[in-house]
């Protein structure tokens, strides 16, 4: 495995994910390019930023393994890292999917890649589905470990709405930022139920797409 170039290529860019998920983070934490923006520790609030920091978490632990692997020292990745790989990169597209069909459209293009967010909403995401699908020949997680993929979204919007429902925040756009609950609570629901069954979709496209890369190659 070592000496396969896929490997090495995935290592690479494993490396660069966790560089430029940092440089985003050190734009945003830094550089406050709209009202919506913030420079301390609130920023920990947007799926946006927790899912590109876990996916540079994700990203930088999976090349530590692939570096002992290229050093003879392991054999092969833990499978636990594998399926967590296929979590965060299915984050990181939820977010670029939300952003380009949701926010940017309401927001603006220009404001939705413009500091920080130009990677945390294009470059990073890009970068992590593509070594995905086409570089992470290894990570062959089961079907069943897919469902795992929702675990982010599920999590973030159960303490999204409790916080949107005990400060009845709902539209208000410095509590329901995302404005999914803009509609009153069912519709809100309705957005969480939506969301969530985006990010199974697209982690099953991930995982069929790296199915099909692989199986030809």
């Amino acid at each position: 495995m070592k000496n396969n170039k896929l490997f090495i290529a995935s290592f690479i860019t494993n490396i660069l994910t966790f560089l430029l998920a940092l440089v985003g983070v050190i734009l945003m934490v830094t550089i406050r390019v709209s009202a919506l923006g913030t420079t301390d520790i609130t920023v920990f609030k947007y799926f946006t930023f927790q899912s590109n920091v876990f996916m540079g978490c994700v990203a930088f632990i999976y090349a530590y393994y692939q570096l002992l692997i290229l050093l003879n020292k392991r054999d092969k990745l833990p499978h636990v890292l594998l399926v967590f790989n296929h979590i965060g990169t299915t984050a990181v597209g939820l977010t670029f999917l939300v952003v380009i069909f949701f926010l940017a459209p309401g927001y603006g293009f220009k404001l939705m890649y413009q500091g920080a967010n130009l990677f945390f909403h294009g470059i990073v995401p890009v970068i992590a589905m593509i070594k995905f699908m086409f570089l992470d020949k290894e990570c062959n997680i089961k079907f069943s470990d897919t469902v795992f993929s929702i675990i982010p979204s599920f999590l973030y919007g159960i303490v999204y709405f409790i916080v949107v429902a005990m400060t009845n925040g709902y539209g208000d756009i410095n509590i329901d930022f995302y404005m999914f609950g803009a509609n009153g609570p069912l519709i809100g629901a309705f957005n969480f139920l939506a969301v969530m069954s985006i990010a199974y979709i697209f982690g099953l496209v991930l995982y069929f797409v790296h199915k099909l890369v692989f199986k030809k190659r």
